[in-house]
Order: C-alpha cells, then sequence, then structure tokens
C-alpha cells in the first residue's frame, strides 16, 4: 500500500511537471507572438529588436515564478525579499516599452496561474487595441520617419554642432531628436521627422 501512494505522488509531480512546460511553453509562443506585435506597430523608433526579444524570456521566466511560489506563502515572501534587493537599470525610454513589459508580465502570472483562458483572451483583445490605435494613426495620417546620421564629426558637420542642429532642423522640418552621441571625434544623430501632411 505504501508503494501505491508513493507511485501516486510521483504521478502527480510528473503531471506538475508537464503541465508547466506546456503552460512555459504556450507563454513563449504568446511572448513571441507579443513581440512581433511590438516591432510591427510600436511606434518607439529605436531599438526595437533588441528590445522586444527578451519578451518570450520575461513571460516564461515569470510563468516559472508564479508557478512555484503560488501555493507557499514562505517563498512569495522570499521572492519579495530577494526582489527588493535587485536593481534594474535598463532605460526605459518610452511609455510603450513600459506597457509591453507590463503585458508580458501579466501573461506570465495568469499561466503561472493556471488560468490560460484569461491569458489568449487578454491577448487577443490586447492586439485589437494596437490593431485599432494603428488604424487610426493611418487615416489620420500621422507618420515618423527616422533619419540617422553619422561620421567623423569634422566631416559631418564641419565641428559646428549648433549650426548643424539648425541646418538639419530646417530642412527636415518639425522632428524629435532620439540619440546625439559624439565620441571620439565620432558623431552619431538620430532623429524621429514628422512629415507634414496636406489636410
Amino acid at each position: 500500500m505504501h508503494e501505491f501512494f508513493r507511485s501516486l505522488r510521483f504521478n502527480t509531480e510528473v503531471m506538475e511537471v508537464v503541465h508547466l512546460m506546456g503552460y512555459m511553453i504556450l507563454g513563449g509562443l504568446l511572448g513571441y507572438y507579443i513581440r512581433q506585435l511590438y516591432r510591427r506597430f510600436a511606434l518607439t523608433l529605436s531599438n526595437r529588436d533588441t528590445f522586444s526579444a527578451t519578451f518570450p524570456l520575461l513571460t516564461i521566466a515569470t510563468i516559472l515564478i508564479i508557478f512555484v511560489v503560488k501555493s507557499s506563502l514562505a517563498l512569495s515572501l522570499g521572492l519579495v525579499g530577494a526582489l527588493s534587493i535587485v536593481r534594474f537599470r535598463a532605460a526605459i525610454k518610452e511609455p510603450e516599452e513600459i506597457v509591453y513589459l507590463f503585458f508580458c508580465i501579466a501573461i506570465g502570472l495568469s499561466l503561472g496561474a493556471e488560468y490560460y483562458m484569461i491569458a489568449i483572451g487578454g491577448v487577443l483583445i490586447f492586439t485589437c487595441f494596437v490593431l485599432g490605435g494603428h488604424f487610426v494613426r493611418l487615416r489620420s495620417g500621422g507618420h515618423e520617419l527616422l533619419l540617422t546620421l553619422s561620421g567623423e564629426i569634422a566631416q559631418v558637420c564641419s565641428g559646428d554642432l549648433d549650426k548643424f542642429t539648425a541646418e538639419v532642423s530646417d530642412v527636415v522640418g518639425r522632428s524629435k531628436v532620439q540619440r546625439f552621441d559624439v565620441e571620439d571625434g565620432h558623431l552619431q544623430y538620430r532623429i524621429a521627422v514628422f512629415p507634414e501632411t496636406d489636410t
């Protein structure tokens, strides 16, 4: 009888591992889908590919954490203590980036708690709002172009940065500086250009 109950426990643990693996695979796929959504429709102009590469991994890691701590108050408190000493130094430049990160975490929380239908439904609703916002922007004619100028500072702007930025602004019109770096005589200047549209 003892061996029988031990086998039942072993089967239960195996089933939990199988369920966890299934949720992690689903989370990775949903994270990859969110990454493609971000790369295609996000308004952020710089560093899209590198930034979004973490989405599947973030989702999977969140699933594993929630799956482990959901049934244990002690582990939950330990997690809070561990996270309190971690210092995150990632540069989040746009609010849209934070939204996508939080959404990946939310999907991971749902799947870690084994609410896969909530996760799938959330992704569908999120997609509808992203696509809706994209089509509204297309109809209103709002879009941006990315312009990057780089090279030796003496060749690009003859050493006069103020005159250079003024001339670029005169040529392109309304714009927003994304990056302006000068290092070892090398200039990298990136701006988002907002073309004027006929109304």
